[in-house]
């Protein structure tokens, strides 16, 4: 197994890099929205979804500067979700990262259009890129059938009762898929399809979904100084969680099955998979 810690660590590194090579600078008119764009995207963050892909196709013997760019793309069209959900005409929060959201540094109307700009450089980029297949997937994990559609239901889902259908669905689309869609753009960068393909593709489906019945749990259990946000949230807004839905342990309990699910399908694979593996555990013992 390798130290995932130390992975993780050299992998940011690479993608951190990546992303300011990629972004336009300060001095590229108009100066405020690239300052903006570059503020939102390169003040921490995990990198989770481009380690993914990266990790993904290492296992086909992908070496990590060939899939930087499609891992990148991952990264900016998913700041550009953060920017756009901390708007106060959706989820209305001032911190991120532990730093001020872009509303609150550069005003509404530019945190839109900051918004805007990353996720079409992600498409930009995929297309320069040259795998059309990249660009696909990334469009179906993102549009009115994915990340969109479960922003609408989660803005639509606060206050009502609680509900297990609703939940799955909001849980699926606004973050599950675009983990997924990081595990298969790897995958399919490194020339890999078929049976391992699909296996990978619903190991990064339920890995997606621990990781955010965990942010659920994290909502509730964890303070505003750890994660880098409003700790309690959720609760404040009126949202429906896990937790909410079916309890705090049923809700822990979850993401341990589902973390064992996914670990089982890469037992299927021969091949050296213990990266993924490694991420898949990293996820559930996360603070933040």
């Amino acid at each position: 197994m390798p130290d995932i810690t130390q992975y993780l660590k050299e992998k940011q590194f690479l993608v951190d890099l990546a992303l300011k090579d990629c972004l336009p600078t300060e001095l590229t008119r108009p100066s405020l929205l690239h300052e903006a764009m570059r503020y939102c995207v390169l003040n921490g963050g995990k990198r989770i979804r481009p380690i993914l892909c990266i990790a993904a196709a290492e296992v086909f013997d992908k070496p990590a500067a060939e899939v930087l760019m499609p891992a990148v793309a991952l990264e900016l069209f998913h700041c550009s979700t953060l920017i756009h959900d901390d708007l106060p005409c959706m989820d209305d929060d001032d911190l991120r990262r532990g730093m001020p959201t872009c509303h609150i540094k550069y005003g509404e109307a530019n945190a839109v259009l900051a918004g805007d700009a990353l996720m079409i450089h992600a498409f930009q980029i995929l297309a320069e890129y040259g795998n059309s297949k990249l660009s696909l997937e990334l469009a179906r994990a993102a549009g009115s059938q994915g990340v969109i559609a479960g922003q609408v239901e989660d803005l639509a889902a606060e206050g009502k009762e609680p509900n297990a259908d609703l939940i799955e669905f909001i849980h699926m689309n606004k973050t599950a898929i675009l983990i997924r869609a990081a595990v298969r753009m790897g995958t399919i960068a490194a020339g890999a399809d078929g049976q391992e393909l699909e296996s990978l593709t619903i190991f990064g489906e339920k890995i997606g979904m621990a990781f955010q019945i965990e942010d659920d749990i994290l909502d509730e259990t964890s303070t505003d100084e750890v994660l880098g946000k409003h700790a309690g949230a959720d609760q404040e807004h009126h949202k429906m969680t896990y937790p909410a839905v079916h309890g705090m342990d049923n809700a822990r309990k979850k993401v341990r099955e589902l973390t064992n699910d996914a670990i089982a399908l890469l037992n299927t694979l021969s091949r050296n998979t213990n990266a993924l593996r490694s991420i898949a555990e990293y996820l559930v013992r996360r603070e933040f």
